[in-house]
């Protein structure tokens, strides 16, 4: 059987390869793409060194809203977190922790948009790799933009990274603040309490020096009635016992100097009622001033306890922490503005010319022309416009509708009028 014969081959014909199918990018690779602020239309057709380009840099803005979602959790848990117990002794609280990742999503999503619009928004400059002085002054707003991001997403990062080191601190910086505190509220009540005490123990030392009075002189007439009975046994004196009209005249008055004794006793105890009444209300005084102490105690470790905000530790981290703090600030600041400074050092490629055609075929569409060159005779000066003939052309179009509906009015008027004037000649006729 014979073989079919294939077509001859010219010599200087050269054989064409079939054109392979269209690459389809993946979601991954879609999403790095929409991060990096590019056409998802226009890359699938580009070589795959501008697919790398971009999702490079859109990796880059999606790493930012990463790091972005931890610092803001983080600060805004530092921020909301109870302070109920020392830096040492904190325990997680999920509430807090619950509203803390909303709190991080949001400031993530936040800077996510101001990423990728910085990024989206920051052109070629002059398609070369060099950045050249105009390039760097033309992105300046977005770079100090891209600064105080990163500065802002920094800071809680660096009091993350050290926080063993910034919780021991803060444990020996809040026990001396509190010992502070409590000195301080210790010599504020300290005065109070001695004055209520001298009033106090003067007011008693009266008490006490009358009390002795009247006890003295209970003795003294205890002593002289155990003297008279020991007269009327004979033991004393004379030695002759007896009790004649003069133990008798000595007893009753030693009876006399006991009722007066009683009587003044009774008469001061009615003067002492105020001075014990004052007593005991200095007494309570004392006892409110114990109880102020107590309460501002208390107050004074919540106030220490609460020495354990963000601005707090932040302040402690750049104490202690050395070079790492800037170093953080340094790696964060080039992160968010890396993708700015290597959209100026990128060269000119295939989606940047794909893309320009895109706005060039949009604006026909339209009937828009953009920079047409407009040349002026007398100063041989060069001029760039854009023209919008579809406007134009709608404009033009609307005139001359304008114009023939004032044309048409106006000859209807003229019809009027002439028909007017035949009719009166016919009248004289």
């Amino acid at each position: 059987m014979s073989q079919p014969q294939r077509p001859a081959r010219s010599p200087g014909s050269r054989t064409t390869r079939a054109p392979s199918a269209p690459r389809r990018p993946g979601i991954v690779t879609r999403f790095l793409w929409s991060c990096a602020g590019a056409d998802t239309e226009v890359l699938p057709r580009c070589p795959k060194s501008d697919w790398a380009k971009f999702q490079g840099i859109g990796g880059v803005v999606l790493a930012t809203a990463v790091l972005a979602f931890a610092s803001g959790a983080y600060a805004f848990y530092t921020v909301f977190e109870p302070k109920t117990s020392t830096a040492l002794d904190r325990q997680i609280d999920w509430p807090t922790t619950v509203l803390a990742v909303v709190a991080g999503l949001v400031w993530a999503l936040v800077i996510f948009n101001i990423d990728r619009f910085i990024v989206s928004s920051t052109g070629k400059g002059d398609g070369s790799e060099r950045i050249t002085l105009r390039e760097l002054l033309q992105s300046m707003p977005r770079l100090l933009m891209a600064i105080l991001i990163g500065v802002c997403i920094s800071a809680p990062l660096e009091i993350r990274i050290l926080k063993p080191e910034i919780d021991a601190q803060l444990e020996l910086e809040q026990n001396e603040y509190l010992a502070q505190l409590n000195t301080h509220t210790d010599g504020i009540f300290e005065s109070s309490k001695d004055e209520l005490r001298a009033r106090i123990s003067a007011s008693m030392d009266r008490l006490d020096e009358r009390e002795r009075y009247f006890e003295r002189r209970r003795i003294e007439i205890k002593q002289q009635r155990r003297l008279l009975e020991l007269e009327a046994e004979g033991k004393t004196g004379s030695g002759v016992a007896g009790r004649g009209p003069a133990w008798r005249d000595k007893r009753e008055n030693l009876d006399q100097m006991l009722l007066e004794l009683e009587r003044d006793r009774s008469r001061d105890a009615e003067k002492s009622e105020p001075v014990r009444a004052e007593i005991d209300r200095w007494k309570a005084e004392l006892a409110s001033v114990d109880d102020q102490i107590e309460a501002a105690r208390e107050s004074n470790l919540r106030q220490a306890r609460n020495l354990d905000g963000l601005m707090k530790r932040i302040h402690i981290s750049h104490e202690i922490g050395g070079w790492v703090p800037i170093f953080i600030l340094l790696l964060l600041i080039s992160i968010e503005t890396g993708p700015i400074f290597f959209k100026m050092m990128l060269r000119r490629g295939a989606y940047d010319y794909l893309l320009e055609n895109e706005v060039r075929l949009a604006k026909a569409r339209a009937g828009i022309e953009s920079d047409a060159q407009i040349y002026l005779a007398d100063t041989a000066e060069e001029i760039r416009v854009d023209v919008y003939h579809e406007a134009e052309m709608a404009f033009a179009e609307a005139r001359r509708r304008l114009l023939a509906g004032a044309e048409a009015a106006s000859a209807r008027a003229s019809h009027g009028t002439d028909g007017h004037l035949r009719s009166v000649d016919s009248r004289k006729g």
